[in-house]
């Protein structure tokens, strides 16, 4: 059988990237793209929103048998009612598996909706992305320290959210580049992103930096596998921003000379983005479950 720490881990992959990519693909329809091509990327988008929302629903609504579970040390306590009881109204992880759970129903129901309420998806998907500042290691402090890690913790959820959120969408947007009736607002749309994304990769970094330093009061040292796993994801971001900017400084200039050779390397430079930012996501999922020293 299935050991629970498992099945968690993979709930909070599953969470990651679903909380990720609503954020993230909403934050480029409603702010990054021009309007009009904001509505078809959503319009072609939209199934998949509406399968995130659902898998970010029943990760958290399933991630609470999963901890008790794991709390308990085997399967049979992940129903008992005296163990569901105490975890989720006596334990801050509780509290917030009972908020972000409450979140994710919110966000189901705004994807799901017929109307859409575009307005209110991103700001909503934000605060579920924001509500794993909840609990976890930034918990661990207290006063002053506690609010300042915490701060720091959104903004570099947010941050990295809406980098790695928004690649799902780019290469919808790239294959736009070349469509006489739309290349110019795709062009506008990349353009945005371009700038933002330079922003959102600093903030990554910085707020990732501050992170580190509160929780080991230092810089890892693959002393622990805690500190291995986070060396391991310092790298992979490190490989991201790489990957980006070979995509922004040396194949979007190319698009002069060789438009079609320069979209095909920025959407294989996107594709490998996301993939190392899948594996950034399942480390995460596995070491904010291990003690960190």
């Amino acid at each position: 059988m299935i050991a629970p720490e498992t099945v968690l881990t993979l709930l909070r992959l599953s969470f990651y990237l679903a909380a990720t990519g609503l954020f993230g693909v909403q934050c480029f329809i409603a702010c990054i793209a021009p309007e009009p091509l904001g509505m078809r990327l959503a319009s072609a988008a939209q199934g998949r929103l509406k399968a995130a929302s659902l898998v970010a629903a029943l990760s958290c609504i399933l991630g609470v048998p999963a901890t008790a579970a794991m709390v308990g040390g085997d399967w049979d306590t992940a129903l008992h009612i005296p163990t569901l009881k105490s975890l989720l109204l006596g334990t801050s992880v509780g509290h917030a598996l009972l908020v972000r759970a409450g979140l994710a129903l919110v966000v189901m129901f705004l994807f799901l909706a017929r109307a859409g309420a575009p307005r209110l998806k991103a700001p909503a998907a934000a605060l579920l992305l924001a509500s794993l500042s909840l609990s976890g290691h930034v918990r661990m402090d207290t006063g002053g320290r506690e609010a300042i890690h915490v701060a720091n913790h959104v903004v570099h959820l947010l941050s990295g959210g809406f980098w790695l959120g928004s690649l799902a969408i780019l290469p919808a947007c790239l294959a736009r580049l070349r469509d006489p009736a739309h290349g110019a607002e795709a062009k506008l749309a990349l353009q945005r992103f371009s700038s933002c994304g330079h922003f959102a990769v600093a903030l990554v970094i910085l707020t990732g930096i501050v992170n580190a330093a509160l929780i080991l009061d230092g810089w890892p040292d693959a002393r622990t596998p805690y500190q291995w796993l986070l060396l391991a994801k310092v790298v992979l971001v490190a490989t991201m921003a790489g990957v980006a900017v070979l995509n922004r400084y040396r194949f979007v200039p190319r698009m002069r000379i060789g438009p079609t050779e320069a979209i095909r390397d920025i959407r294989r430079g996107t594709y490998v983005e996301l993939a190392l930012g899948a594996a950034v996501l399942a480390h995460v999922a596995k070491f904010g479950m291990i003690e960190p020293g």
